[in-house]
């Protein structure tokens, strides 16, 4: 298949492709200076973009595919995978962390300025 039919299929665009490429990701064949894809393409890249939907990062998904690459199939592919997974969780919870400090700063920041408003408020009253 060309590339143009895979960017309709799959709904990604040619950038996304070639980042995926530079990432060793994937690795279709070139002909005469244009991508070929192959079926094994199109599961990888299937692969990614579900992967990609779930949150992985593509330094967790580029380690799923080297642990998949040498380890297919073994409770070590899997114990790697496990070890991937959790870490990309640890690193959601801290973002999280992160958005709620953030929140709550924004939240006084919000209480402060109501403060002043209504402060103003009362005195524009008391002027009139």
């Amino acid at each position: 298949m060309k590339t143009g039919h895979i960017t309709q299929t799959y709904k990604v665009s040619r950038d996304t492709l070639r980042f995926y490429i530079k990432k060793g990701l994937l690795a279709p064949t070139i002909q005469e200076g244009h991508y070929r894809w192959s079926e094994q393409d199109c599961q990888e890249l299937e692969n990614i973009l579900q992967l990609r939907e779930l949150g992985l990062s593509i330094k967790a998904i580029q380690r799923m595919k080297e642990v998949h690459d040498t380890m297919c199939g073994t409770r070590e592919q899997w114990i790697e995978n496990r070890q991937v997974l959790q870490k990309e969780v640890a690193e959601r919870r801290k973002m999280i962390q992160q958005l709620e400090a953030q929140i709550h700063n924004m939240s006084e920041l919000i209480n402060q300025l109501d403060k002043k408003l209504a402060g103003s408020e009362n005195e524009t009253r008391q002027k009139t």
